[in-house]
């Protein structure tokens, strides 16, 4: 076939695909409850072009700078004026810079409770607890890690927190394991469910009948192969059934033997009275009881919780019960909760009512919390960019920009904090970029360690500008 043959036939195909686009229905034809579509011509000229910007550049915009940690207590002109300025600067840019959190009535003393009982924690001997429950995002200590660093750098204390008997989701900060005859119940994924929903703060139960076993370790930290962490304060939370309930606590790094029972029925935190600081140790149990927890903490002042759900939406809070939740967080001395949620939600949004209705459960479950854990401080973690195939090409999943939009207008109403992780990442169609970087997975939904920590990083900036504010508000 000649040149100008050839030329001629892709031409006229190009027109025939042209006349195809101008004819063919937007909405597309239907056959069989399945839908043909073809691009539009604007579709196919206006292709989306790639997201550019790097990750790195659109996170140093949400550097809301070093506020002033000392002040010099004093009532001269010069200290007033700093501690004045520093307020008015921390003040605008909580209203201008999206990294910061958006609270209920714009009140900047939102956290102060918790801040307070975190400064008087390690001089009054005591362990302000935060929970922090999300989806799988958070797994192997993802984001908590970065908060429980600046909390415990700042206010002491240590440790990986309260994990349950047995770890199902891996954890970056601590070894473990048990052994023995043990019934697992969750309130989440395809495990046996209790229908007393006696499950704990942790979302799981663990129902002991005679002796068992948990060992934990530290490990070793990636490029820090001569640190290691401590244990001082190790407790269980349980629910001894029978009155019959015993532990035994064997410290293997100072060999030590720490001994803690019952002989009532109910609900304990029962703290093994130790002498030494441990790396590695063992406890021993029998009896017949629900363990909902095993606390790990070193020293006094502030403990992190990494409560990681795979596959949870964030919905299920009120299916627990009330009084078993309201006195459990009484006795873990409950400082902050921090949730999540809403990415596992996304591929299943149909349109706004769906969305609607997913948001109304996530209010249901803030006001749950706020019941059982009165003036306690929630902060809800949005979900990032999320991409999926929308007519043949990766983009932000269609109903995720207004989910954010209305989880960010409504969970200030109810009373709890809101912060845009979304936004903060850079919006509609970043995850592309962070995929490029290594700083998110090729799912185009999970971060990379990397990623985790670069954007927990600004989460925890901008947990330490609110301390700034607050502190400075009380000189």
């Amino acid at each position: 076939m000649r040149p100008l043959k050839i030329l001629l036939f892709i031409l006229v195909i190009i027109a025939c695909l042209a006349l195809i686009t101008v004819v063919f229905p937007t909405n597309g034809i239907t056959f069989f409850k399945k839908t043909l579509r073809f691009p539009g011509l604007n579709e196919i000229l206006t292709h989306s072009a790639e997201y550019d910007e790097d990750p790195e550049e659109i996170l140093k915009q949400w550097e809301i700078g070093k506020m002033i940690k000392n002040v010099n207590v004093s009532h001269n002109d010069s200290t007033k004026k700093v501690k004045g300025d520093t307020l008015k600067y921390i003040e605008a840019a909580f209203e201008k810079i999206v990294s910061t959190f958006e609270l209920p009535h714009g009140d900047l003393s939102y956290f102060d409770t918790f801040f307070a009982k975190a400064e008087t924690a390690r001089e009054q001997y005591k362990i302000v607890r935060v929970l922090y429950y999300g989806d799988s995002q958070i797994e192997l200590d993802r984001f908590s890690s970065n908060l429980r660093s600046f909390l415990q750098g700042k206010f002491g204390g240590g440790g990986p927190g309260m994990v349950p008997f047995h770890q199902t989701i891996p954890n970056g900060s601590l070894n473990q394991s048990y052994t023995g005859d043990c019934s697992s119940f969750s309130l989440w994924g395809e495990v046996y469910k209790n229908k007393e929903n006696d499950y704990g703060p942790l979302a799981k139960m663990y129902r002991i009948n005679g002796y068992n076993t948990f060992t934990a370790n530290t490990p070793n930290r990636k490029g820090e192969t001569d640190r290691k962490d401590n244990y001082s304060n190790i407790s269980l939370l349980v629910n001894d059934l029978k009155g019959n309930f015993t532990a035994e606590l064997t410290d293997k790094t100072n060999h030590t033997k720490y001994a803690v029972q019952t002989d009532t029925t109910g609900i304990h935190l029962l703290d093994f009275q130790m002498n030494f600081s441990t790396q590695s140790f063992s406890i021993s149990m029998t009896g017949n009881a629900n363990i909902y927890g095993v606390l790990i903490d070193d020293g006094f002042g502030v403990a992190v919780d990494n409560i990681a759900m795979r596959g949870a939406n964030g919905l299920h809070f009120t299916t627990m019960q009330d009084s078993l939740m309201r006195l459990t967080f009484q006795l873990l001395d409950v400082g902050m909760i921090v949730l999540q949620y809403g990415g596992n939600a996304v591929p299943g949004l149909s349109g706004e009512k769906s969305v609607d209705v997913y948001v109304a459960g996530i209010i249901s479950q803030i006001k749950y919390l706020q019941r059982v854990a009165p003036n306690v401080p929630i902060l809800f973690i949005g979900p990032s960019d999320m991409l999926s195939v929308v007519d043949g090409e990766l983009k932000t999943y269609k109903h995720l920009p207004y989910l954010v939009d209305k989880l960010s207008a409504e969970i200030p109403k109810s009373g709890a904090a809101f912060w845009n992780m979304y936004q903060v990442m850079g919006g509609a169609n970043s995850m592309r970029a962070w995929v490029r970087k290594g700083w998110a997975g090729n799912d185009y939904v999970h971060f990379t360690a990397k990623g985790a920590q670069e954007i927990a990083n600004v989460l925890t900036q901008t947990f330490e500008t609110m301390y700034e504010y607050y502190y400075l508000t009380k000189l």
